[in-house]
């Protein structure tokens, strides 16, 4: 019966200690925004090192060009003045911006109507909420992902319903 106790309890300490968390390097969190990028921009390298310096991954437009916002070179900063122009002078106020991977594993300028929420892009209460926001200086459609600050592709429409059944 000691056996069997001292087994139990060998087993019990061995799942805990792997069940711990795991602390991680600034190696692996400055790694973890843009996993496979090589950044070769400079705004890449702002995109990491803003990210490792516990900067926020995705910032109101009013701060663009100032502290607390997220560094942008001269191309990205007149697309991000260009989307701003061509939004409704109500919506302005609630526009975010980001520096996000897309598909290509590559960092994209990202605009998007942020709703009025913070930077996960969740409502207060919500703690699993789970929102993507449309990309306004998209092309064909791609959202926004602010808990994985990652480009999601175009979210495809609801199949087609057959005709209803008639008898």
């Amino acid at each position: 019966m000691s056996i069997r106790f001292a087994a139990g309890v060998v087993a019990a300490a061995l799942l805990c200690a792997c069940s711990a968390p795991k602390q991680t390097t600034t190696s692996t969190a400055s790694a973890s925004p843009s996993i496979g990028a090589v950044p070769s921009t400079a705004s890449a390298a702002s995109a990491s090192s803003a990210s490792a310096a516990g900067g926020p991954p995705n910032a109101p437009v009013a701060l663009a060009g100032q502290p607390g916002g997220i560094p942008l070179d001269a191309a990205q900063r007149a697309e991000l003045d260009a989307t701003v122009a061509k939004a409704a002078p109500g919506e302005r106020v609630r526009l975010r911006y980001a520096l996000a991977t897309g598909d290509d594993r590559k960092v994209h300028l990202v605009v998007y109507d942020g709703e009025g929420l913070g930077t996960s892009g969740r409502h207060k209460g919500r703690p699993h909420e789970y929102v993507v926001f449309k990309v306004l200086n998209a092309t064909n459609g791609e959202h926004y992902d602010p808990q994985q600050n990652s480009i999601v592709p175009p979210i495809p429409p609801p199949p087609q319903r057959e005709s209803p059944v008639t008898k």
